[in-house]
């Protein structure tokens, strides 16, 4: 089923007002035509085949064949949805119910990414709505998808939900620690390239300040605050990230990166800033430890090169201070170096 890119809206129409801001009328009711078609579309042909697939009714060849037509629906859907009002719309018309949480578990690759392509529209597009009504569990899939999946396009296109819907949300990230802890996203990113890294580096960054800023605010707490504060303690981030497990792991990403000889700048500013980050609760970890010494000053070493004073500079990064930092770890690295084997 095409959209009719012909359709003529009204020239003049009337503008209505409501819960969902400013909307030309004369455009929502075509919009709605085409919304409510592909909504009712994609919901019969979901129950068709998964009714086809559960009681065998069609050979397999024949349900794939159902799953990528809806696919190419929610291509169509997509596309509608990249507009505002479309969008908050859909939403209206439980596109979520409908048409999201019942294809959502399905592993055929083109219909999991349209499902992800329209999640990470809906939060490109309506934002604060979208945190506010598309359910906690779907993070569920998106963790699903980033650790399990073999398709690195998935991987980053889960990836950039997380990285829209996590930073100020403790509820869904207490779920996330719950559900998975750190650990699946540090080792992803051995797998990852340098552009999905860096948005993995700069999530763990934003999300790590946010918890550090709400756990040593001393001002004058109302009831509000001190519940906000106990839910950032019982997602325990702070308490994780004091562990030899996380530290270490982390480090060995330092370790990859600095190693890897490839597109290193591109993705060093988030690793200056989680390493002065996490100096509090990591130093300590790898302290007389010959393997962290060795990653750290191969960083001293990157970050002294004179060839690239003025790559930092256009980069904007204090030298001075991620430089003191290192040698803080240094220091700590090299105290009674031991045989770690």
């Amino acid at each position: 089923m095409g959209i009719d890119r012909t359709k003529k809206y009204s020239s003049s129409p009337s503008i209505v007002t409501g819960d969902m801001g400013i909307v030309e009328q004369g455009a929502e009711e075509n919009d709605n035509t085409d919304l409510d078609k592909i909504i009712n579309s994609i919901e019969q042909a979901t129950l068709i085949a998964d009714k086809s697939k559960r009681e065998g009714i069609l050979p397999e060849e024949h349900i794939e064949t159902l799953y990528n037509d809806i696919a190419v629906l929610f291509e169509e859907l997509l596309d509608l949805t990249e507009e505002r009002n479309n969008a908050y719309k859909f939403l209206k018309l439980n596109g979520i119910d409908r048409n999201i949480i019942p294809n959502i578990r399905h592993t055929y690759k083109p219909l999991r990414k349209q499902i992800l392509l329209l999640i990470k529209t809906l939060f490109n597009t309506i934002p604060a709505t979208a945190n506010l009504q598309i359910p906690n569990n779907i993070v569920d899939l998106l963790l699903d998808v980033f650790e399990h999946d073999d398709d690195l396009a998935l991987k980053a296109h889960s990836l950039d939900i997380l990285y829209a819907w996590l930073p100020n949300n403790p509820k869904l990230q207490a779920r996330v620690m719950k559900l998975k802890g750190l650990e699946p996203f540090y080792q992803q990113m051995y797998k990852l390239d340098t552009g999905v890294n860096y948005k993995l580096l700069d999530l763990f960054n934003k999300i790590l300040e946010e918890h550090i800023q709400i756990r040593n605010d001393k001002k004058q707490r109302n009831k509000y605050d001190y519940e906000k504060l106990k839910t950032y303690q019982i997602i325990g981030l702070i308490e994780r990230m004091s562990t030899p497990r996380v530290c270490n792991g982390l480090l060995n990403i330092f370790g990859e990166i600095v190693h890897a000889n490839k597109n290193i700048e591109v993705i060093s500013m988030p690793v200056f800033q989680l390493l002065k980050t996490i100096e509090p609760f990591c130093a300590k970890f790898f302290a007389g430890k010959s393997t962290a010494a060795k990653i750290l000053s191969d960083w001293n070493d990157y970050v002294t090169d004179s060839n690239k004073i003025k790559m930092f500079e256009e980069l904007g990064v204090n030298l001075s201070d991620i430089q003191e930092t290192i040698n803080r770890y240094l220091l700590q690295a090299r105290h009674e170096i031991r045989d770690e084997f």
